[in-house]
Formats: structure tokens, sequence, C-alpha cells
């Protein structure tokens, strides 16, 4: 049975709300923790994390998207056994990978203290951590198979509670390690991090159990014996994984390359060591966070869009897949738009009020005006990997953090750009793999905009940026700016998007009903 325009936007918006607790929970739990732990303890965390996010891409192998996908094809044509064996050997591979990841770590973790690390105070950590890769592993699969069935409140309520545990345990538990050194307190964190995750696992499995098809774990004896079903689901499942993996990785390897890159083209453009580190940590730890602010919905909408994309294409409904598409862009244009002129325009008192530096409103504004087309990239994606075209997002993606290197070393090099040619960069990287990304989907299934409901979006954008501006004359603090910016503008977009027939009231009331408030289903 498909599924409706009214479920789809439910999911999101429940992903969405947890998105936004869980963010506002990990902010309060940053601060307390840098106020237990220091900058060296922070500094220790910050050192271990990149390669337990390298190991998890290994050991996952974004099977999460590729069950999601399989799964809801499935339970469009209502066939429980390709999902029995979707499920039966994701969690085979998972565990499979989890474990030799665990043992290789565990083996290696005194020699990467020692050399890679050079502070055999990383090592409590290492083993701290070695219980995440199994847990997260798994959870990946249960998540997975969960977002196909499009039963989203469970996957909501799993982060909140992951989060509550992580961090009452890890306030408890660093209080009790304190008196043994700062590796063994970081640890104790470390520990509580293991905690959350096994109690989000914990849960999502006891929602799971009653919606598995009949079966299934009995199933593991006669999948042998039917290689051709077998095969079919191991098909499925590479289609995505392996792409949606590749691109991960290689992302995180040019993540990894950026900093180089841009502190040597800016050496070579003149600017002392200091002040090339400077800048980055300006771009990628201020400003950054700043413009990434609205993927917290189109995040959600994207997690809920592979399965829904997904079910279409099963039902071969290309005209829905089109609708979620308009859909998609409508809701990215209308979260994006705002966000990128209220980022625009209150980005002194923003780098001001948060940073105490305004050198960081010289990037959010260079940045600012192409956020919607950053904030549509996973939504695209997203329905690219639905219709089974994960190796053209990858390809994609790809294209775009080559262009952006090769930009930044030809740009940033030169003395007359500098710091302007790197984020000139960024703009051209992130224009380049939006419009790669819509010729893509263009060719598949044609690519629909809704002009009008743009058209209108803007403008009640541009009315909304003239009211913040005149409003926020007649205040001196910079935080006060940006509340009163924040509130009335939202009030006053929100009111323009009603009177334009852009949201309907009786939307938001669907959407205000659509909030769970009961046991997740």
């Amino acid at each position: 049975m498909g599924m409706g325009a009214g479920q789809f936007f439910r999911g999101a918006l429940i992903l969405t709300v947890a998105a936004l607790i869980t963010r506002v929970m990990g902010f309060v739990y940053r601060f307390f923790l840098a106020n237990l732990i220091h900058d060296q303890g922070m500094g220790l965390f910050q050192t271990v994390s990149p390669l337990l996010s390298f190991v998890l891409t290994l050991t996952t192998l974004s099977l999460s998207t590729a069950v999601s996908k399989c799964v809801a094809e499935a339970a469009a044509t209502e066939d429980t056994g390709f999902i029995q064996r979707v499920l039966l050997i994701s969690f085979g591979v998972v565990t499979g990978l989890s474990a030799a990841g665990t043992l290789a770590l565990l083996a290696a973790a005194p020699w990467l203290a020692r050399t890679i690390f050079h502070n055999p105070d990383t090592y409590p950590l290492l083993v701290a951590m070695l219980p995440l890769i199994p847990i997260i592993s798994i959870a990946s699969v249960v998540r997975g198979y969960l977002q196909g069935l499009q039963h989203m409140n469970p996957l909501a309520v799993s982060v909140i509670l992951e989060q509550t545990i992580r961090i009452g345990s890890v306030y408890w538990l660093i209080g009790f390690a304190l008196p043994y050194g700062l590796p063994y307190a970081v640890a104790a964190a470390m520990v509580g991090s293991v905690l959350g995750e096994l109690s989000g696992l914990l849960f999502l499995l006891w929602r799971a159990r009653p919606l598995t098809p009949t079966g299934t774990w009995a199933v593991w004896r006669h999948v042998s014996g039917q290689r051709s079903s077998t095969r079919s689901a191991v098909r499925a499942l590479q289609s995505i994984a392996i792409p949606v993996t590749a691109s991960r990785l290689l992302g995180s390897f040019a993540y990894a390359l950026e900093p180089v890159f841009v502190h040597r083209s800016l050496i070579i453009a003149g600017m002392t060591a200091s002040m090339a580190t400077a800048f980055y940590g300006q771009y990628a730890g201020m400003a950054a966070p700043l413009i990434l602010l609205p993927t917290v919905v189109t995040y959600s909408l994207s997690t809920a869009l592979v399965p829904a994309v997904s079910e279409a294409a099963a039902e071969q409904r290309t005209g829905l897949i089109r609708r979620r598409l308009s859909q998609a862009l409508r809701i990215s244009a209308i979260i994006g738009f705002p966000t990128s002129a209220w980022l625009y325009l209150f980005a002194e008192p923003l780098s001001e009020g948060l940073y105490h530096n305004a050198s960081v409103a010289v990037i959010v504004k260079q940045l600012a005006p192409v956020g919607f087309l950053l904030y549509l990239q996973a939504p695209l994606a997203s329905i690219l990997q639905g219709l089974d075209r994960a190796d053209l997002a990858m390809r994609n993606s790809i294209a775009g953090s080559v262009l952006r290197l090769g930009l930044i070393w030809w740009l940033a090099s030169q003395s007359a750009y500098h710091i302007l040619g790197v984020l000139w960069a960024v703009v051209a990287s992130i224009c380049f793999t939006t419009l790669l990304h819509s010729v893509s989907l263009g060719r598949l299934i044609g690519f629909p905009i809704p002009a009008m409901d743009l058209v209108k979006i803007a403008l009640a954008t541009f009315g909304t940026y003239a009211w913040m501006s005149y409003v926020t004359l007649w205040t001196q603090s910079p935080w006060a700016e940006i509340l009163l910016s924040a509130t009335l503008g939202a009030a006053v977009y929100t009111a323009l998007l009603m009177l334009l027939g852009v949201v309907h009231p009786n939307s938001l009331v669907r959407l205000i009903r659509a909030i769970p408030r009961g046991p997740a289903a």
C-alpha cells in the first residue's frame, strides 16, 4: 500500500522535532562536558573521533540507507521473504565487520596511541570506544528497517533516549573517574556515550520486534537453499551501500585534505601560518555551523525521502516521485530562503554575540546567499538513492569535492584573492554539485520546478528581510538583534507565507496534530 503525503510529511516532521530536541540537548552536553574535562580533555576526544567515524563508515557500509530502500520496495509489493533476506544478510555483514573492526582496533590501540597520536593518554579512550562499533553498526540496520517501513516515531524516541542516557551517565561517571586522572575521566565520558547508544539500540530492537516478518529469525537455515533470492537481495543492497559508502569515504578524504589545501594556498599567497590557521578555524569552526543550521530540517526530510521514493518507484508511480521532488524543493526553499537572508543580514551581530569575532561575519556573508542550494543537496541525493542511482549521487559529490579543492589551490594561492578565493571555491562547489544532482534527476524523471511557489517564498523572504532591517534599527545589543529578528521575523514570515497562499492555516494545524503525543508506534 502506498504512502500518502500526510504520512510522508508526518515522518519528516517527527524526525525534525527529534533532531531539534537532540541538537539543543547536544549543545547542553558539550557545554557541561567542556567545563568538566576542559580544553585538554576535549582535545583528547577530538583526537580519536575521526578514527571512530572512519571505522564506523567501514563497518556500517551505509546499510541503513540500503536497508531502508530495499525494505520500502519490498513492503510496497508485500514481499516479506525479501525483507527477511535483506535483514539477515545485513545483520550478518555488520556483525562480521564490526567484530573484525573491534578486534583490529583493540590490537592496534597501543600502537595508535604511541605512534599515530603521539599521546599515551589516548589509549584508555581508544579502548573505551570499542563497544560503540558493534552497537552503532547493528543499530544502523534496525534504523534502516524502521525507516523503510515508514515508522519514524521509534527513531525519534531512540535518539532522544540516547542523548538523555548519555548526559546523565557521563555526568555521573566523570565525577567518579576524575580522581584517577584526566585520561580516565575522558574514557568515562566515552563509556557514557556507549551506554547512550546501547539504550537506543535496545529500544529500537524492542520496537522493531513486533514489526518483523514472522519467521525472520528462523529463516536463516533456509537462505543458503534459495541462492537466487539471496543473490538478488545482496545485489539490491550493494547497489546502494557501495556507492554511498564510497562517497562518504571519499568525502571524508576530501574533507581531511581541505585544511591542508587551504593552509598551503594561503601561505603561498603571503599569509603567515598562524593567520591561515586562524582563518580556517573561523571558516570551519565558527561560520560553517551557522550556515549548516537548517540541515536539521533537510536531513530529516532526506531520511524520509529514501523510503518514500523507493516505494513509489517500486509501484512505478513516476508522478508521485515528481511530486515528492517538488515538495522537497518547496520545503528547502521555505527553510533556506529566510535562513540565508537572516544570516546575511545579521552576520555581524551573530559573529559578535556568539564568537566575539567580527571576521566571521565576512565568511558568513559570502556563504549565506547559496544556502538554499546547499540545503537542497541532501534531499536531491536521497531521491537519487531512492531511484537506485546512488552511483550518480556519488559521482556528483566527488566532482564537487574535486572542483572545490582545485579552485582552492588556484584562487586562494593568489595574493589578490587569498581568503576570498577559498570562499569562492566553496560557493562554486556547492552550486556545481547541486546542479549535477538536478541534471541527473532531470534525465531520470524530469525536474518539476514549482516556479510560482518559489517566487512567493522569495517575496515573503524579501518582506521579512525589510521588516527585520527596520525593527532592529532600534536595538543596541547583538543578542537583542538576534532574538528580536528571529522571533518577530519568524512570525512575519509565516504570516506572509499564509497571505500569499504558500502555506495554508489548515496545513499548520495538520502539522501540529502530526506530532506524536503517545507511545511511539
